[in-house]
């Protein structure tokens, strides 16, 4: 997630060691397009490429490694190419303008709450309210819409000041609140934070299934950057995500 790019060879060494020790089917980097080259000769190939990701400056590669011939199959694909039809698997609801609210620790216990009701799996612990926490403490802000009173919907920027980029994740909106477009207008306020607060290049990882999500990137301005394959167990099982990026 953060390279060190002062011992790169060491670093990826370690890394298949860890791989073939493990069982593991896939190793995933985000790295500067500088040491690409390093990541190759170790047969490592591109999923993603961000342009200017780190600084502004210095495009930022998404590379993956597998150890697993099943692991490489894709299974589940993008719907990228699919997005202009008029559905994306809720039906249209009247929109509502509610205010958007930045979260607090006091709303941890409700959020972890909202996100168990939303999500089997993830890859982080976002269910405990411990994390969100401290979270919260760390680099990451969090922002909400109620309605009647309770959370109908959350998501967050996890910010990076040495690269100068902020990762918008941790969308979750309640079943019965879908399709009025409350994550495009807590996009639209992260969006607004990660400007304040520097950043250069905002980026997200969705599910690549997820019709709803990735439209909502598109629409207020992301980039396609490319499809990580079977890179991540969400919902469930492991899923196929999107790579999207707007420079702010």
């Amino acid at each position: 997630m953060h390279l060190n790019t002062e011992d790169t060879g060491s670093l990826i060494s370690k890394l298949d060691r860890m791989a073939i020790e493990n069982g593991y089917g896939k190793i995933f980097a985000k790295i500067p397009a500088t040491r690409w080259k390093a990541f190759k000769s170790a047969g490592y190939t591109k999923e993603a490429v961000v342009s200017k990701f780190f600084k502004g400056k210095t495009d930022g590669i998404f590379v993956a490694k597998y150890f697993s011939a099943e692991r490489q199959k894709t299974r589940n694909q993008t719907c990228v190419d699919q997005m202009e039809s008029n559905s994306n698997g809720y039906p249209r609801t009247k929109r509502i303008t509610p205010p958007i609210i930045a979260c607090t620790p006091s709303d941890a216990e409700e959020m972890g709450n909202l996100y168990r009701q939303v999500f089997e799996s993830y890859p982080f612990p976002i269910h405990q309210p411990e994390y969100l926490k401290r979270m919260m403490g760390k680099n990451a802000f969090y922002f909400c819409i109620h309605v009647k009173k309770k959370i109908a919907a959350v998501a967050a920027a996890e910010t990076d000041s040495a690269s100068m980029t902020c990762e918008m994740t941790d969308f979750a909106t309640l079943p019965e609140h879908r399709g009025k477009g409350l994550a495009r207008k807590l996009l639209g306020r992260l969006d607004d934070e990660a400007r304040k607060h520097g950043m250069k290049t905002a980026y997200t990882i969705a599910r690549a299934d997820s019709h709803g999500m990735n439209r909502v990137f598109k629409r207020k301005g992301y980039q396609y950057a490319g499809l990580l394959n079977n890179n991540s167990q969400i919902c469930g099982s492991i899923r196929s995500m999107t790579v999207w990026y707007k420079h702010l």
